[in-house]
């Protein structure tokens, strides 16, 4: 085969094997930013839900700092205490949250690539330490992208928290003289708003990034015809390992079937291209059946053993013909020759009557 078959350009869709062997090996398609837009829809629900007690823990932690703060009798040990309820309080306000962020995070690689275990990717490999393949992979055209993917995310989210934020900045100056309850509540109402603008943006970036990293996967899939060609090979098998395979099996059936041929009763003969061995036991079996049959070199083969073993050769070429088209190795005697064949076992039987009669 010429080489540029092996090396080819890879035009041929992926096969399914080709796409079992890359998601064993943990070469799967995923967006990031489909991660991205499920842990942010989580915690934007989250936050909704349980801005509530959310507000009413942290509440209650900042009174505690205030009157801390305001203690003259503040000492080392009561520092301690203050900083610990800080850490319990903020623990119990964001753990919602937390809990949310847990669940959609495997839910969002989940929903896109199932549940894989791969240990591949987790070998050690040589070329990861190379410096070469390291600068390689830094100016990669994939970093590159996911670099220019990056700022254009960044600068889109920073610009709408900008005009979002800017317009209610002077109201929530105003309200920091106000009720601690009231600051929050500005702080998760401006927090909410901003949140609902960027999942729209992440929607439609998670959309396009989401369809780019499926339609990138299957490009790298891509198989040469030669490949194709190879793996359907080693899926049917190779011919002439098929053709070696169905050759023994077939002369470990004829070995089995001409050892069969010493109890038959007659064998019936073309004389030349057919021979077919029957026999008759009517204690075991209704009608009489096909031990061995063949033609050609077979059917001299059988009808040499059949004369090796006393066994009476019956020539009528019609009959011989028809019993070979019409059973295989095992099969009964079809009931439209059955009278035929009756004819020639009672002939046969007659004459080794006959024979033992004149030996006794």
């Amino acid at each position: 085969m010429p080489a540029n078959d092996e090396t080819g350009e890879k035009t041929e869709e992926a096969t399914p094997r080709q796409r079992e062997r890359a998601r064993e090996e943990g070469r799967v398609a995923s967006s990031r930013e489909v991660g991205t837009l499920f842990v942010l829809t989580a915690a934007t629900v989250t936050i909704y839900f349980s801005s509530t007690y959310m507000i009413g823990r942290l509440e209650s932690l900042f009174i505690r700092i205030f009157d801390a703060m305001g203690s003259a009798e503040l000492s080392m040990g009561g520092a301690i205490r203050i900083l610990q309820e800080m850490l319990f309080q903020t623990i119990l306000a964001i753990l919602p949250v937390m809990l949310g962020l847990i669940v959609a995070s495997l839910m969002g690689w989940i929903l896109q690539i199932g549940i894989i275990f791969v240990s591949k990717p987790l070998q050690p490999q040589l070329s990861r330490i190379n410096p070469i393949e390291g600068a390689k992979r830094i100016f990669s055209t994939q970093i590159l992208a996911e670099t220019a993917k990056s700022i254009f995310k960044f600068t889109v989210v920073g610009s709408v928290s900008y005009y979002l934020l800017k317009p209610a900045i002077p109201f929530a100056a105003a309200t920091m003289s106000r009720d601690s309850k009231i600051i929050l509540a500005t702080i998760f109402e401006l927090g909410f708003d901003l949140a609902l603008y960027l999942l729209l943006f992440l929607l439609a970036v998670a959309v396009f990034d989401y369809s780019f990293q499926k339609w990138r996967h299957s490009k790298d899939l891509r198989m040469s015809r030669y490949e194709v060609k190879q793996e359907l090979k080693e899926q049917e098998g190779d011919p002439q390992i098929k053709a070696r395979v169905r050759s023994i099996r077939q002369q470990q059936l004829r070995q089995q079937m001409i050892a069969e041929v010493p109890k038959a009763e007659v064998v019936i003969t073309n004389p030349t291209h057919y021979a077919v061995a029957i026999r008759y036991d009517m204690d075991n079996r209704p009608s009489p059946h096909v031990l061995a049959k063949g033609r050609g070199v077979i059917a001299q083969r059988i009808k040499e053993i059949a004369t090796e073993n006393n066994i009476p050769l019956y020539e009528d070429k019609w009959l011989a013909r028809q019993l070979y088209a019409a059973c295989d190795v095992g099969d009964s005697v079809p009931v439209d020759l059955w009278q035929a064949v009756a004819r020639v076992l009672a002939y046969v039987r007659t004459l080794n009557d006959q024979r033992k009669a004149v030996t006794a």
